[in-house]
């Protein structure tokens, strides 16, 4: 039995070959497995909506994995962050907290999404704490469907804009001594995070990171890290190593 996280799949119903590609990756784990999807599962979320083709394949997808007694966990994305517990019993996973420590491998581990090490974006980490506000989201579900769909869209348009060379690291990247306080006040050393989609095994960052391993976003290649009883694993390979 092991652990296994992913994060940043940005699934969608005009990406199929990535709706495939996760469903072969549910297929390769085990009786007893777990799998924690650390955010940005969806390429944006903002409400079940039963004609969807990529939700409806998702659903169906883990309920398969559930009756192969294979939990699956998630936590919270910049792109789905607003799925509640009741969106996750529909689509059978089960919610964790922002920062979750594991104690199944040799030592403990903090899983976490990554957009909380990135402290220097002030205005994400503002509208963030806005978002979490019970309030503000009641308002955002009485709007219409399509109204909370544009509103993603723009959401996203705005932060895809951001990518790429115009994005400075100093704002958009991770903050070492935001790393390092996290990890002392979890009292763990080792985190495995998404959100940067840059894949990578870090070593000693920080007086209290002993070892960071950075997941990258799925698209011509996929990663995952594996806790199991010979340590941590963090890998990568080529999409078609799933599907064809």
């Amino acid at each position: 039995m092991a652990l296994y996280v992913i994060a940043d799949l940005h699934l969608s119903a005009e990406n199929k070959r990535l709706c495939s590609a996760f469903a072969a990756f549910l297929n390769k784990l085990q009786k007893g497995d777990r799998l924690i999807i650390s955010g940005d599962f969806f390429n944006f979320f903002v409400g079940i909506d039963p004609y969807d083709e990529c939700q409806k394949f998702i659903k169906q997808t883990l309920l398969t994995a559930r009756q192969r007694k294979i939990d699956v966990f998630f936590q919270h994305g910049n792109r789905d962050f607003l799925i509640s517990k009741k969106d996750a019993d529909y689509f059978n996973f089960t919610l964790l907290p922002e920062l979750f420590i594991d104690k199944s491998g040799p030592e403990p581990c903090l899983i976490t999404h990554g957009d909380c090490l990135c402290s220097n974006d002030k205005k994400y980490q503002e509208f963030k704490a806005i978002t979490k506000k019970t309030w503000i989201r009641k308002l955002f579900f009485t709007l219409p469907l399509f109204v909370r769909k544009k509103i993603a869209a723009k959401l996203r348009d705005d932060s895809q804009k951001l990518t790429g060379k115009g994005r400075d690291p100093l704002i958009y990247g991770m903050v070492p001594a935001t790393l390092d306080k996290i990890l002392t006040d979890s009292n763990c050393s080792i985190i495995i995070h998404g959100h940067l989609h840059q894949y990578g095994d870090h070593y000693n960052e920080t007086p209290h990171a002993k070892q960071r391993f950075a997941l990258g976003d799925w698209g011509e290649d996929y990663s995952y890290a594996k806790i199991d009883a010979g340590g941590f694993h963090l890998i990568k390979l080529p999409l078609s190593k799933l599907i064809n």
